[in-house]
């Protein structure tokens, strides 16, 4: 699998809630901002997910979800392979569809846009679209909380046309795992003028 692959199963597989995907719409709440207004995700924030791949090659995939924005939005950081690639999700509720939508940023050098759809009780349909990865316009995803707590991600992209399927992660709760972000550049205080004067 290359790394474009393995970097937009990732990306799939951050965006993702718990619950039994079902072919319904589920209830929405009401609410447009605040902490009511993300219920579907509830069982997410706070925790720490790691995520062993579907495709047998020992990928491990590391979340971690939080409130960002005072409660507002919620933030998604995740890395594979110990920090070989990671990125960062914001999830906003819109104030006039009501629908979340979200933007996912990556170490990858590529981004995506797209909606999250509560299906059923805790569950969801992830539809979005690429921007900066040749050859994938479009992924889409869902999620299944089993009994024995473990959330499912399946997903499958649109290449030429087509959509195939692309894998997944089964993922367990664990509070001691933490992703590996890549460190912030340094800035040189002697080289560069950043107050533009």
């Amino acid at each position: 699998m290359n790394r474009s692959m393995l970097a937009l199963l990732g990306a799939l597989s951050l965006l993702t809630g718990a619950g039994v995907a079902v072919a319904q719409v589920a209830p929405v709440p009401e609410a447009q901002s605040g902490p009511a207004a993300y219920a579907p995700f509830e069982a997410m924030i706070g925790k720490s997910w790691r995520g062993a791949g579907t495709g047998g090659a020992g990928v491990e995939d590391i979340q971690r979800w939080d409130w960002a924005l005072g409660g507002h939005a919620v933030r998604v950081v995740h890395s594979v392979k110990g920090g070989a690639y990671a990125g960062e999700t914001l999830i906003f509720r819109d104030k006039d569809s009501g629908d979340y939508i979200f933007h996912y940023f990556t170490t990858g050098g590529f981004h995506t846009t797209g909606t999250i759809r509560p299906t059923g009780p805790g569950a969801f349909a992830i539809d979005e679209t690429v921007h900066g990865a040749d050859g994938i316009e479009r992924l889409r995803s869902t999620t299944a909380l089993g009994a024995d707590g473990v959330y499912r991600v399946r997903s499958s992209m649109e290449r030429d046309g087509q959509w195939v399927e692309a894998g997944g992660f089964d993922y367990r709760e664990d509070p001691t795992a933490t992703p590996v972000m890549p460190p912030a550049p340094q800035v040189n205080d002697g080289d560069s003028d950043v107050t533009g004067g």
